[in-house]
């Protein structure tokens, strides 16, 4: 008797009784080369198995019923499928879906006079970056009140687009130079 190599039990056949692991060949693997009786052949080809493939008889193909043409050029990569047209289905939509949007409620939101940094809850009126830790600020640019649009310029440090009326930038702080755009 040799030990099993996973719980060390005496092996006295091929297997293990306590834990199941196999520890030798089993004495049916000799036989299992031979085809049985009374099972069909397998479709795979026959050059790579030494046995004969041949349908088995009595057997139907399977058909789904002729392929109807399709006008066109069949795309690259997408599969036709075999099955036939279905019937069109009438596209009603969602009668009860509300596709406007809700009316304001209360006064206009205002541009904020004063920036929190989010980082450290440093409060200061004024300047792009905080005081306290040098993050930069989360400040609005308000728009032209008088709805004409407002002229931007690029700044070349860093391409953020500001209003022409700021002196620095908004995105990295530089300032404009009098003859930049």
């Amino acid at each position: 008797m040799r030990p099993c190599p996973v719980c060390e039990a005496p092996v006295t056949g091929w297997q293990c009784e306590v834990c199941g692991k196999q520890v030798g060949p089993s004495p049916g693997a000799s036989t299992l080369t031979v085809p049985l009786e009374g099972l069909e052949t397998t479709q795979l080809p026959a050059d790579g198995l030494s046995l004969a493939i041949e349908p088995a008889p009595g057997l139907e193909r399977t058909v789904t019923g002729p392929v109807p043409e399709v006008p066109g050029d069949p795309l690259l990569g997408w599969e036709a499928t075999q099955a036939l047209g279905a019937p069109d289905v009438l596209a009603g939509g969602l009668v009860d879906l509300d596709t406007g949007r809700a009316a304001p409620e209360g006064p206009a939101a205002v541009a904020p006079t004063v920036a929190t940094c989010r980082y450290c809850k440093n409060v200061q009126a004024s300047g792009l970056f905080c005081d306290r830790c040098g993050m930069r600020l989360p400040w609005a640019v308000p728009a032209a009140a008088s709805g004409e649009p407002v002229e931007l310029r690029t700044c070349t440090q860093c391409g953020e687009r500001s209003p022409v009326s700021m002196d620095r930038c908004g995105g990295c702080g530089a300032t404009f130079r009098a003859e930049e755009p």
